[in-house]
């Protein structure tokens, strides 16, 4: 019975492992490639590839060793490599991410071999786990339909809390890298106890103790704050002069600038200041993805007679960094921790000015790209506003900006699109009113700067029935995103 109940305990954190090992590993490569479907695609592939691989001959193997020892020692090894995958898996992510960029390689094929070198070992181990046990726990041909079903049942449920306790819990509290040592340590610690082996006992807290070695995932120059939230990845990297930056997940874009001596403006979040200046008598502000509130600040310093800025973040992690390392606390700023669909969908007020700036790059999320979520948003625009989305691609001429492009010509009578000097953005501006660019003027010398960018650069689109309009049952942004970054690598 004792030994029944070490067996047991084995396939539970079996079980839990894998589930564990899957959410983690998306948190590994986030900073990397990003969270995008392919990513995810990649992971939960491998996994169930490596599963079956390891039910066949996992079943083989108990087949012709039907032995506990063999079973307990093997998931002692799993439990040990689990614990070094934090280490080994930076040089091979690092590697990966240079074969991307120097071999052309597509950004979905490194991924997916990223994927298979990290994880497929430790997964085929953990699916041979369920058929051996068993075989060994079946003492008699007539149990075998009782003691599988008891098995698998015990598995998943181990699987279940695998899937919940790193989300909500562990990844929240003490990062990936300690939560990939920690199923790693339980999953060895219980196999040495099933061994009965004293001497052993003492090596998963040996390898624990590498926790303490442990240093960045992607260490950046600079970097002055790391830590991961549900959603992201979070860096905040400082320059010498004090200029601060908000980099998430795959650390391909910065998503907020802050220098606490300046209040010039700078890249994309200076053109956002066109909106205000088309809408002059502009006073509520939407901003959907508030970041660490750049554009948020440019609008309470330059524009007094803005009253209300409701800012919008999924992330409640971020708008902590955004008080603690950006300075966010602008009195008319009115923060909710919110999807800025969702929030949409739950609020009645309307906005003289919208701001959508929540596409993470390189994948940008497809439901706040479609004809129903502008649609949503023009419903919350007062008479004359405007509508200002920050799109990042490669080039004017990539089919995702088109797509996004036509999909607010779509349902806004007046589009503007403006490609950011010296960056791979774009701000499109959308309304219903006939704003003219041409005719607006400023007194300060920073915005005049860049409304004189604009008014070279900008120009006026249509509507084309040629280019897919995307739409929540249509809106296939990953791949255009990733054919976009591969032909881009390739023509470099």
């Amino acid at each position: 019975m004792h030994s029944n109940r070490l067996l047991f305990s084995v396939v539970f954190i079996s079980g839990m492992s894998v589930l564990a090992l899957e959410i983690s590993s998306s948190r590994l490569l986030a900073p990397y490639f990003g969270t995008s479907l392919f990513v995810w695609t990649n992971i939960i592939g491998i996994i169930l590839i490596a599963l079956s691989v390891g039910y066949y001959y996992g079943g083989k193997m108990a087949d012709k060793y039907p032995k506990e020892k063999i079973l307990y020692t093997t998931t002692f090894l799993t439990g040990l490599y689990i614990i070094l995958i934090p280490f080994i898996s930076q040089p091979i992510l690092r590697f990966s991410v240079k074969a991307f960029d120097i071999q052309s390689i597509d950004l979905f094929y490194v991924s997916l071999l990223s994927t298979l070198v990290i994880l497929a070992l430790p997964i085929v181990i953990l699916g041979m786990v369920s058929p051996f046990a068993i075989r060994i726990a079946s003492k008699n041909i007539g149990s075998i339909g009782n003691t599988s079903g008891s098995i698998y049942a015990l598995s998943t449920i181990g699987s279940i809390i695998g899937a919940f306790l790193p989300a909500l819990v562990t990844i929240p509290l003490v990062g990936t890298k300690i939560t990939i040592m920690l199923f790693g340590f339980i999953l060895a610690l219980i196999s040495v106890l099933a061994l009965r082996n004293k001497k052993l006992l003492a090596a998963p807290f040996v390898f624990l103790l590498f926790i303490l070695l442990l240093g960045s995932v992607k260490p950046s120059q600079g970097l002055i704050y790391e830590d991961e939230s549900i959603y992201n990845y979070i860096q905040v990297i400082e320059e010498a002069d004090g200029t601060r930056y908000l980099v998430l997940n795959e650390g391909h874009a910065v998503h907020s600038m802050y220098n606490p001596n300046s209040t010039s403006v700078r890249r994309y979040w200076g053109y956002f200041n066109l909106l205000p200046l088309m809408n002059k008598e502009a006073k509520d502000v939407l901003m959907i993805g508030l970041a660490a509130g750049t554009i948020s600040k440019q609008y309470s310093y330059y524009f007094p007679e803005i009253e209300i800025i409701d800012g919008v973040e999924i992330d409640p992690d971020i708008v902590d960094v955004g008080k603690e390392y950006f300075d966010m606390d602008e009195p008319k700023l009115n923060i909710h921790i919110k999807d800025g669909r969702t929030f949409l969908h739950q609020t009645d007020k309307k906005y003289d000015i919208i701001t959508v700036d929540a596409y993470k790059q390189p994948y940008i999320p497809f439901h706040l790209t479609t004809e129903e979520f502008f649609k949503e948003v023009k419903s919350h625009l007062n008479e004359g506003g405007v509508v200002g989305i920050n799109v990042a691609t490669v080039s004017e001429d990539s089919d995702i900006l088109k797509m996004i492009i036509n999909t607010v010509t779509k349902v806004y009578k007046n589009v503007y699109i403006i490609p950011v000097k010296g960056a791979f953005n774009f701000l499109v501006v959308a309304s219903d009113y006939d704003y003219n660019i041409d005719e607006i003027e400023t007194n300060d010398g920073n915005l005049k700067t860049i409304l004189d960018e604009i008014k070279a650069r900008y120009k006026k689109v249509e509507y084309n029935s040629d280019i897919l309009v995307l739409t929540d049952d249509k809106a296939p942004v990953e791949i255009l995103t990733d054919i976009m970054i591969y032909d881009y690598v390739k023509n470099k």
